[in-house]
Formats: structure tokens, C-alpha cells, sequence
């Protein structure tokens, strides 16, 4: 390892380091990060998610495009990454095009790390989940189906320690060879395939185990992900705990609400912007003060995620009275009178269903979509954890008393991002385009909170392995 890779571990905090495939937006990264744990090389292949990593995690962005291209100056722009540096590379680019040997340079000449003598702690990946979703097409033998594949791949040949796996528990019951639930058992075959070299032991299958609920985990919202953790055999003396369930009834602290989460946030109507904070005089308890201030980047006893905030504000990037993407949906006129159906606690269903119960659909069916569908415009209940916050946010999660949609801001809280995070892209794209806009990106992220709960067991796994 380069001892400028060292220095920066041992002046911010770090103690283990990553290759973080799939990396989204980087919530992961971001929890990662506050565990302790430093991500060296990252790939993503979407154009404004890739903008959002590099711009809230200060990494460098190799364009795989350009590397591809057959002509001599394909070496001269990969050598212009291959320096001595302790800063995170973003591949931009098609996983599949990534080569192992590839990744192994870049190790070898920005940080210092052989592979035959030392390697990277975890190689972590979440592979795009439309096919496994329930509310996707999951097509059988879906294209997409073996992009894990690479995350087995890059592991074995790094010769990393552990792996993280991250998805939907749609994958649960997806069908592979005419049988429900064959995929599963195939993927951890894969990651157990006692042929490779070298191969990892899955920590458990246990479904009720490898299943998380982020709201156990502070994190304002009831959104549910599968976690699988491998760890390299011959460290088979290794002993990894998933994180222990803290928040809840009869936990050490009460679920984090809605109400805890945005109440701090300037009030925005439809098609209005806030760029200052308001002033907060009070918290209305102390889950939400710990929040609040693990969000707002003050007051947090965490190290790493202290300097984080530090580096941001003399950068002049971010600033404590500041804050970006709160901006109400403009929604058109038919949309606004529809919101204002709604009231508090309810949605756009059972509204519908009480008109038309009640005689009354007639009157408004002009005001609702053809489709009625349950997930959509849906009123936040101030007093609960928020229900699954997606990639199709915008037309899901209803304000709890504003007549809107939230806000990306409002969505980044429910997933427990920092408010230093900078979401590029546009406000909204249409949802098939490569360029996904900020809700979208905000949806597929894993929740940092999430992740930093996974990345501090990751650590206790490997304190004393070198």
C-alpha cells in the first residue's frame, strides 16, 4: 500500500477498503465510509448517478468509453489514471467491459496494492434489481440476471476477504428452470462454488436472517433488502454478525417517524424552491436529534463522518445554512385538485373507493388516473416510519399535510442521506432513460444508515486480519 493511502486511513479514521461495484449514487459508499471503511475503485454505468457519486464523494471519473475506443490514445488515458493517489476512482461504464486485470492495475498503480500480497477487505455490489422486483416484469432468463456475477468475479480475482450482496427480496421467489425460488439457490450456489478460486462460505440463507428491515435500523422508513455476506474460506475462523435490531417497540430506541425526519425542513409548497435551512430551536425528542444531526453533519460522534462535513464546508461545496434539492413538484392543475381529495393518512385508493361507494365517483373520475393502483399517491403518516421509498417516488409518497409530492430532499432524508449530498441530473426524466433523474436515484440507493449498521460488523469481522 502507498503510504499516502495509509496517511489519509489513518488521519480521516479508516481501517478496511472496498471495491464498491454497482455503486448507484453511493449510499452504500456513504455508510461504508462511515463505518470506516474506504471504497478505492467504484463502477457505474448511469450518466447523472455516476455526476452525483463523483460530486458528494470527491472521486475521480475514468471513462470507460474512452479507454475501449481501439486507438493509441486508449493507453495514454489509462495511464492518466494510473498514478500514485488516495483518491476514489468512479469507472463510468458497462460492468461486463471491466476487466479484472484492469481493476488489478488500477490497485496496483493509484494505491499500492498487489493482489498477490495483499488485497482489498470487502468487494461490495447491489446488481440492478428490475428483474428480480416484484413489481417488475421478472422475465425468465432475464439478461440481467448474471450481472452478479461480476461482483464473484472481481472478488476471486482481487482475492478479496468478504463480499457483500445486496438486492430485493423478490429474488426470494424468482423462478429459474420452471421452479419458484431456484434463482436464489442458484446465486448462492454461485457464491459458494467449491470449483472457483478461491471460494467463500456464505455467512447464512436463512431468509429471516439475511432479510433487513432499515427502519431497525434508524433509518425513517420500512424498506426491506436482502444482504448476503461471504467471507473467503480459508478465513473460516472469522465470525460475522448481522447488526443487532435496534430501533423498534421493545428496542433500545423507538422507530425513527416521518414527522422525525422532515419536520426541520423549510415548508414548500407546489413549484416552490427553499435554499436555507429553517432555524431549529427545539428537536421533539432525542431520536430526532440524533437523526437531525447525523444529517445535517454537526454533532454526530463520528469521526469520519465529521470530516466529511469539514472538507465540504471549506471546499465551499456546502454550507451550514444551505440546502439543495427542496423543491416542491409542479404539478398541473387536474393533479392538484386530485391531491386535495386526499386527506391526511390516506390515498389516492382509498379515496377513490370511498367515492364510489359513497355515489360520488362520477363527480371527480376526471381527477384520477385510468389505473387505480395502490402504491400510488399515498399520504406519509407523520407518526410511522415512511413506507419503501423507490425509484418511482415522485408518483408514490404524498407530503402527510401539503397537497405535493415530496421533494428530492424530502426523499434523500427518508432514505437517511446526509443533506451535503448533491444530487445531479434532472428534477424528473422519463424513467426508462438512461439519465435518471434525482428521484430515481434517490429510490435504487441503499440507505445509508443501513449501510453504516453493515460496515461497522464488517469491520468487528476483520479487526485482527491483516
Amino acid at each position: 500500500m502507498h503510504k499516502s493511502l495509509q496517511n489519509r486511513m489513518n488521519n480521516e479514521g479508516y481501517t478496511k477498503l472496498s471495491i464498491d461495484l454497482f455503486s448507484g449514487p453511493g449510499g452504500l459508499c456513504t455508510g461504508f465510509k462511515w463505518g470506516g471503511i474506504l471504497p478505492l475503485i467504484g463502477v457505474e454505468w448511469t450518466d447523472t448517478t455516476v455526476k452525483t457519486y463523483s460530486l458528494s464523494h470527491n472521486a475521480e471519473v475514468f471513462e470507460l468509453s474512452k479507454y475501449l475506443v481501439d486507438n493509441k490514445e486508449n493507453q495514454e488515458y489509462f495511464n492518466s489514471f494510473a498514478h500514485e493517489s488516495t483518491q476514489t476512482l468512479l469507472i463510468h461504464g458497462d460492468i461486463n467491459l471491466v476487466s479484472s486485470e484492469m481493476i488489478k492495475e488500477l490497485l496496483l498503480a493509484r494505491y499500492g496494492i498487489d493482489s498477490k500480497n495483499e488485497t482489498v477487505d470487502i468487494v461490495s455490489g447491489g446488481a440492478p434489481c428490475e428483474s428480480f422486483s416484484m413489481a417488475g416484469k421478472r422475465i425468465a432468463n432475464d439478461k440481467r440476471d448474471d450481472l452478479f456475477r461480476n461482483i464473484l468475479r472481481i472478488s476471486r480475482t482481487l482475492n478479496s476477504k468478504m463480499i457483500l450482496f445486496e438486492n430485493v427480496k423478490g429474488i426470494f421467489s424468482k423462478t429459474k428452470n420452471g421452479k419458484k425460488g431456484a434463482f436464489f439457490e442458484y446465486i448462492c450456489n454461485s457464491f459458494e462454488d467449491k470449483k472457483a478460486f478461491p471460494n467463500y462460505n456464505l455467512v447464512s440463507r436463512d431468509q429471516s436472517e439475511i432479510l433487513l428491515k432499515a427502519c431497525d435500523y434508524g433509518v425513517p422508513q420500512v424498506r426491506e433488502r436482502i444482504f448476503l455476506v461471504a467471507i473467503r474460506s480459508d478465513l473460516n475462523k472469522l465470525t460475522f454478525n448481522y447488526p443487532e435490531k435496534e430501533y423498534g417497540p421493545g428496542r433500545k430506541y423507538p422507530y425513527l417517524t416521518v414527522k422525525d425526519a422532515l419536520s426541520d425542513l423549510p415548508y414548500v409548497k407546489t413549484g416552490e424552491e427553499a435554499v436555507l435551512y429553517n432555524s431549529l430551536k427545539h428537536y421533539d425528542n432525542c431520536n430526532q436529534k440524533k437523526f437531525v444531526s447525523i444529517v445535517r453533519g454537526e454533532g454526530y460522534d463520528n469521526k469520519i463522518n465529521a470530516k466529511i462535513f469539514q472538507h465540504l464546508l471549506n471546499s465551499g461545496k456546502y454550507s451550514k445554512t444551505s440546502i439543495s434539492c427542496h423543491k416542491g413538484p409542479g404539478h398541473v392543475k387536474r393533479k392538484q385538485e386530485l391531491l386535495a381529495l386526499i386527506p391526511e393518512k390516506e390515498t389516492m385508493k382509498t379515496v377513490y373507493d370511498k367515492l364510489t361507494k359513497e355515489g360520488k365517483i362520477a363527480k371527480y373520475r376526471h381527477l384520477f388516473p385510468r389505473v387505480i393502483y395502490a402504491s400510488r399517491n399515498r399520504r406519509l403518516i407523520n407518526d410511522e416510519p415512511s413506507f419503501t421509498v423507490t425509484s418511482h417516488c415522485l408518483d408514490e409518497i404524498l407530503h402527510p399535510v401539503i397537497n405535493r409530492a415530496i421533494t428530492p430532499r424530502e426523499a434523500a432524508r427518508l432514505q437517511s442521506f446526509p443533506d451535503w449530498y448533491q444530487f445531479e441530473g434532472p428534477y424528473v426524466q422519463f424513467h426508462s432513460a438512461k439519465e435518471q433523474d434525482k428521484y430515481e436515484q434517490i429510490g435504487d440507493a441503499i440507505p445509508p444508515l443501513l449501510a453504516y449498521a453493515l460496515a461497522k460488523e464488517i469491520v468487528k469481522t476483520l479487526k485482527d486480519v491483516k
